[in-house]
């Protein structure tokens, strides 16, 4: 628990007019953390009788989605991360208060259903066939906005909770819940677009999966890129699933979405595959 003195006075420092004391003081908040986020928000109703709530407001939620943005850059600093995690910060950048517990286990109720179906005593056909069935059919997964417009096709966490996604967000849960499956299926890369691929033990495309056609496997000569192709890693998919939020935002003119997204996107800097 942070002291509401200590809270105070960093508060004040932010509004000094020497611009390192600002930035001392900005950085020991975002030191703090959720501690700090936390207290502010429980201690509004007396931090207002110094500050304007207004001003309170707007610090808070900067405040956060400062907190959120760090968190992404060290999930990118990591050399393997986790695709659910990323999914969830770049979701967590536009709501603030996301339950990450709850997508979590939407996810790992539906992966457990897999689970009991498929086996090693299968073959990597038979056991993709037992998942697509379970994904598209059991559960209900499908496409409903291949134009990108709608928002609420274009969020993960709404997607988990409805089935209901668009051209990329549709692919990005079949990753999710293969992966959380055990499933070796990762999206390789040509040019601006991905195909998910069945990997075998030494990263090399058994074969590919056409989610647009509920999963159909058809074989690599059939499909053979132009240019070479390269394995996507998690990393990857994370990144096309904010450029992916940042065209939608932008053609529907949602400019406060938008600037979020931006910001998200810098945290990549080069790692960026569909431009």
């Amino acid at each position: 628990m942070i002291k509401e003195s200590l809270l105070v006075s960093l508060l004040t420092l932010l509004d000094d007019s020497d611009q390192s004391v600002k930035v001392a003081a900005w950085d020991k908040l975002l030191e703090l953390g959720d501690t700090a986020a936390e207290e502010i928000e429980q201690l509004l109703p007396e931090l207002s009788a110094n500050f304007d709530k207004g001003y309170l407001d707007s610090l808070l939620l900067e405040l956060k989605l400062e907190i959120v943005l760090r968190r992404l850059k060290n999930y990118l600093d990591n050399p393997d991360p986790l695709l659910l995690d990323g999914l969830l910060l770049v979701s967590n950048a536009l709501d603030l208060n996301l339950d990450k517990v709850k997508y979590l286990t939407i996810v790992q109720d539906i992966a457990d259903e897999i689970l009991l179906e498929i086996s090693d005593n299968r073959t990597a056909i038979e056991n993709m066939e037992i998942f697509n069935y379970i994904f598209f059919r059991r559960i209900g997964f499908k496409h409903e906005d291949d134009t990108v417009t709608i928002k609420e096709n274009a969020l993960i966490t709404k997607v988990l909770e409805s089935k209901k996604g668009n051209i990329f967000t549709i692919p990005i849960c079949y990753f999710i819940l293969a992966r959380q499956s055990g499933l070796p299926v990762y999206p390789v890369i040509a040019g601006k677009s991905f195909t998910p691929a069945y990997l075998n033990s030494d990263d090399k495309p058994i074969f590919y999966i056409n989610i647009y056609k509920n999963g159909i496997i058809f074989s690599k000569e059939l499909t053979e890129p132009e240019n070479p192709s390269r394995v996507g890693v998690d990393k990857a998919l994370v990144s096309i699933y904010a450029d992916h939020l940042n065209y939608l935002f932008k053609s529907i003119n949602d400019k406060e979405s938008s600037d979020i997204m931006e910001r998200v996107l810098e945290c990549f800097g080069n790692l960026r595959y569909i431009n």
